[in-house]
């Protein structure tokens, strides 16, 4: 049960952070995740928390490593090929080498094993982390390739050279030919587990979506548990999961290629619940980063305040080693797969890619999970120094963080954004309107236009970029005008000449009581003709003994049988409905004419704030209905085929915008997604309907 509660606090901790980083956009979320995570410690559940490694490796790094991986075409990465070898697996043992004979000198008392089983930990680099410090920010294309690329590979590398120290340290000798042929062994025996098992699963899925009645219900559920499976496999022969699951991830992406224009349902639904499932995954990992460092400041406060120093101080001149290695060696690498990446070495721009590079080398989620693997026993003893290393691991991981998010956002350009939030939302409100207003002339049958119009007005999102002030005063503007539109015509001679006084001024004093003193005083006035009503229809039931319809509709008959002349009243009173339900279906028609008029002329003056215009629709349809004494209790089904026609204009507006040169192409991709989304939801809405037809 602890485990559940875990789970479900760490996704309230996302869901948190993700609304408070709209309030804060400047602090890069991964440190709100941390803070969060800080702040979740002290729950009960939290208490005494410990990081599993292998929990953390298999249920959260590997699937990570699995969707990195279907992000990569294997042309890229066999194009690529030599700089990612020298990048993630030359670069990452330069780097451990070095760090470990530096630390070995810092702390006399470490074996080199020991030196190097940290140097290790803190070799593997976090894209993810990097992107979180500059997401506003615009990096260098050939640079943020380069560390994606590297990241997505020095895991392993990391992982292989722990467990060659920890071999070290567990059997007390040492042989450079039995390292590399163990680090060759768990390298390519990952690589070879990743593309066979990748090969078979590929197989699988690609038959099951080409003969499968219902692929989704299987190949997601599949693509879901490919990465786990993969993982554990490898792990089983001994062999680096992370690479497998890599190589996996690369397989899956030429699926993804030969099934490009069929399965489009399995391929949407599969990648929209992988981008979540990522987001979610790479939240957690900070947050199980600040849940962890109550531990680490327990260990470190019982190292006294010396202690703590000297921790601190050997973290910054591991992350000061890291970095000057990084940085030479991309200031003076001059071998073609550097340069694809980098530029020439004489150009002016490869100190500042090399500075760029050293700063991104970010550490993170591996090098937590590295630091809590390593065991409480190594050959029957203690393990030497372990709270020691855990606490300079955390200590370069924070480091790193605090360095790259002071830098990256002062050395990096601002994104320069296609568009804006408002640009977005001025072309798609006049989408939808320029849609509304080509719909509703086709609709005959006034509830289904209306209910369309409902629809189609969803669609639009003002996000912040609404004057409320603005709007409201239009809003009653409108309103007032429309009265008057409604008053001048209600005296008109035509309708003098159709309807008679006694109609024409019921109806004059309905519009009064309805669209002028509920205005002043819309809740109070409501609230008093409800309190009315009810108490004058209580007294009625109590003092004639009627209560169910047929008791009132005995009632009625009785007292007409009785009454003739009640009868005849009767009589006049349909009448006179009948010609007020005349009267409000031609004012109903003028309301119409009228906004969509107004509407037409806002958009032809390119006005985009224009929902004002549909709530004073929706004010006159409730008084509209108030006449008929009709709220439409019941939903208004839209035909299929209006939802279609909606959307193919849809896509013509946003063709002639980009035809007239006012959409350009960013915003016609996203209205374009949204209609196909829209599209392929409203599709699947038809079938689920259909499907409960047939049953029934």
């Amino acid at each position: 049960m602890n485990e559940f509660y875990l789970v479900a606090l760490l996704l309230v901790g996302v869901i948190v952070v993700n609304v408070i980083k709209q309030l804060v956009p400047r602090i890069p979320e991964a440190f709100l995740l941390i803070a969060m995570g800080w702040g979740l410690s002290f729950i009960s559940v939290f208490h005494n928390f410990k990081l599993e490694p292998e929990f953390f490796m298999l249920l959260i790094i590997a699937p990570l490593m699995f969707i990195d991986g279907q992000k990569q075409s294997f042309a890229n990465i066999r194009k690529r090929f030599q700089g990612i070898f020298l990048l993630s697996v030359v670069l990452a043992v330069v780097t451990a080498v070095v760090v470990g004979l530096i630390t070995k000198q810092i702390e006399a008392q470490w074996t080199f094993p020991l030196a190097l089983a940290l140097a290790a930990i803190v070799t593997p680099t976090d894209a993810v982390a990097v992107k979180s410090m500059t997401g506003n920010n615009e990096m260098p294309k050939g640079v943020g390739e380069a560390l994606e690329l590297e990241s997505l590979f020095n895991d392993a590398t990391g992982l292989v050279l722990l467990d060659f120290a920890l071999s070290v340290l567990s059997k007390g000798t040492f042989s450079v030919v039995a390292g590399i042929g163990h680090f060759l062994f768990v390298a390519i025996g990952g690589v070879v587990v990743g593309i066979v098992g990748g090969v078979l699963l590929v197989m699988l899925r690609f038959n099951l979506n080409q003969h499968g009645k219902n692929p989704e219900l299987t190949t997601i559920p599949i693509s879901l548990l490919t990465p786990f499976a993969v993982y554990l496999f490898a792990e089983h022969f001994g062999v680096s999961g992370i690479l497998a699951v890599v190589a996996t991830g690369i397989e899956h992406n030429w699926e993804a290629d030969r099934l490009r224009l069929t399965s489009t349902n399995v391929q949407l639904t599969s990648r929209t619940i992988w981008n979540i499932l990522t987001d979610i995954l790479n939240d957690f990992v900070f947050l199980i980063l600040g849940i962890s460092l109550p531990q680490v400041a327990r260990n470190v406060t019982q190292m006294g305040w010396r202690g703590a120093v000297a921790m601190l101080g050997v973290s910054g001149l591991i992350y000061l080693a890291m970095w000057i290695v990084r940085y030479i060696w991309v200031l003076h690498g001059d071998s073609p797969w550097i340069t694809a990446f980098f530029g020439d070495p004489q150009d002016d721009q490869r100190p500042f890619f090399a500075r760029l590079f050293a700063v991104s080398g970010i550490h993170g989620a591996v090098t937590l999970a590295m630091a809590f693997s390593l065991p409480n026993q190594i050959a029957g003893h203690p393990f030497p120094y372990r709270d020691e290393l855990i606490a300079i691991a955390t200590f370069v991981i924070l480091i790193s963080m605090i360095v790259s998010a002071l830098v990256l956002p002062r050395k990096l350009p601002q994104k320069k954004e296609a568009y804006t939030i408002a640009d977005l939302d001025h072309i798609r409100n006049k989408m939808v309107d320029y849609v509304i207003l080509q719909m509703r002339p086709q609709i005959e049958d006034y509830a289904v236009r209306e209910a369309l119009t409902d629809q189609l007005q969803s669609q639009k999102r003002n996000r912040l970029t609404v004057d409320r002030v603005q709007a409201t005063a239009n809003y009653n503007l409108l309103l007032s005008e429309t009265k008057a539109v409604v008053d001048n015509f209600l005296h008109c001679d035509a309708v003098n000449e159709r309807y008679s006084p006694e109609i024409v001024n019921l109806y004059d004093k309905i519009l009064q009581r309805v669209l002028v003193e509920s205005k002043r005083d819309h809740f109070g006035l409501r609230l008093k003709h409800a309190i009315k009503h009810w108490q004058k229809e209580v007294l009625w039931h109590a003092s004639h003994l009627v209560i169910s319809r047929k008791q009132q509709r005995y009632f009625r008959e009785t007292k007409i049988t009785e009454n003739p002349e009640l009868s005849k009243q009767i009589k006049q009173r349909e009448v006179m409905r009948n010609a007020l339900l005349g009267l409000n279906e031609e004012i109903t028609g003028v309301i119409d004419q009228y906004l969509d008029t107004v509407l037409t002329n806002r958009l032809k003056q390119k006005h985009s704030d224009n929902d004002f215009v549909y709530l004073v629709r929706r004010t006159m349809n409730h008084f509209c209905a108030h006449i008929k004494h009709d709220y439409q209790k019941g939903a208004t089904t839209v035909p299929d085929g209006l939802y279609i026609q909606a959307f193919q204009h849809e896509y013509d507006f946003v063709q002639q915008g980009i035809n007239a040169g006012y959409i350009n192409q960013s915003i016609a991709g996203v209205l374009y997604t949204e209609i196909n989304q829209a599209q392929l939801l409203q599709l699947q809405q038809f079938q689920a309907n259909d499907s409960t037809l047939i049953e029934n």
